[in-house]
This record gives C-alpha cells, sequence and structure tokens, in this order.
C-alpha cells in the first residue's frame, strides 16, 4: 500500500472517531436517537416475534418481587407453535436458559400485556451509555403481521413498568421469588 493511500485511510480513521462514526463508541458517550416517525399505537393484534430484555440489578427486590438479574425472553412463530426462550443471568432465579414450543395463545396473551401497559409509547426511542459494566436498562424488540414494527431500547434506566415485567415472568413460567414455577 502507497503512503498516500494509508494517509487517507488513517485520516478517514481519525475523523470517523472524532466524529463519531458509525463504528466508534466511546467510553461514557451518550447516543440518543428518537424515531419520530414510529407509530405510538399499533394498529395489529397479530404478533409474530417478541423479544425484551429487562434489568432488575438496580432495582429493590422487596419493592419489585424481581430477584436480582437481567431477564430475557423471547417467541417467534413457527410451523409447529411458539418457540419461547427464556434465561436470567441470576441462577437463584433460572438455571441456565430454557427453550420451549408453545400454544398460539401464547402471542394472544403478550399482545394483550404489550397494549394493557402501552409499551407502544416507548416506540423509536434509543438512548445508549457507552461504558457501562454490565446491561441495566430494557429493551423490547416486536414485529407484528401487518409488518408493524415496536422497538424501544435504553441499556440504563429500565423505562418498562415493573408490573409489566412481573406478568411476562408469570407468562413465561418463572416465579417472582425465584426458580421456575412451571
Amino acid at each position: 500500500m502507497c503512503l498516500g493511500k494509508w494517509i487517507k485511510k488513517w485520516r478517514k480513521r481519525r475523523r470517523d472517531r472524532i466524529y463519531e462514526g458509525p463504528s466508534v463508541e466511546i467510553d461514557g458517550g451518550t447516543r440518543i436517537r428518537h424515531d419520530t416517525d414510529a407509530p405510538k399505537v399499533i394498529e395489529s393484534r397479530e404478533l409474530t416475534r417478541f423479544s425484551c430484555r429487562f434489568s432488575a440489578l438496580s432495582l429493590m427486590e422487596e419493592d419489585t418481587q424481581l430477584l436480582r438479574g437481567v431477564y430475557d425472553f423471547s417467541a417467534s412463530r413457527g410451523e409447529d407453535g411458539v418457540s419461547c426462550t427464556v434465561g436470567c443471568n441470576n441462577p437463584a432465579v433460572l438455571d441456565g436458559e430454557r427453550r420451549e414450543i408453545r400454544s398460539q395463545e401464547l402471542f394472544e396473551e403478550l399482545e394483550s400485556l404489550l397494549r394493557k401497559y402501552n409499551v407502544a409509547q416507548y416506540n423509536g426511542s434509543y438512548y445508549k451509555v457507552s461504558g457501562l459494566p454490565d446491561f441495566y436498562g430494557a429493551s423490547v424488540d416486536a414485529e407484528y403481521a401487518s409488518g408493524e414494527t415496536l422497538y424501544c431500547y435504553n441499556n440504563q434506566d429500565p423505562f418498562l413498568p415493573v408490573a409489566f415485567v412481573q406478568e411476562l415472568c408469570r407468562l413465561f413460567g418463572i416465579a417472582a421469588e425465584g426458580k421456575e414455577s412451571l
């Protein structure tokens, strides 16, 4: 590689780093995005995919009835039912990750929970603080048969209602006070 090309490449990497290029994250830096076109009301009632991640690390167990940990819930439509995965990084809650096939009624209950707690109000919000030691926030990613999507992410603040996460735990078979309840 000739010296001129190398210098151009070096300058581009430097510019990207200085002006927060697409792949550069500075420790402690904050990225905030709000998609103003993201709908705050989802018309469709037919979920095809759902995932939620929620951190109870910064919450008081006595107040929330959730043991400390990061909870992961996901469900996707398959040919033989709904493929579910549930996990938590706290072994007192769940030993590892559990996978199972459930009936289509799971999506109906999930959709009902999303509406009950008006999770769509957070649609299009993205808030990320770089350099945090662990995930302390919440995220939801859902797709509907109509093509509508619901996506919100915050790695610093668990913005979702605690009652919503408690009901997700119940729905996915995790007892709020510990170990599996199925």
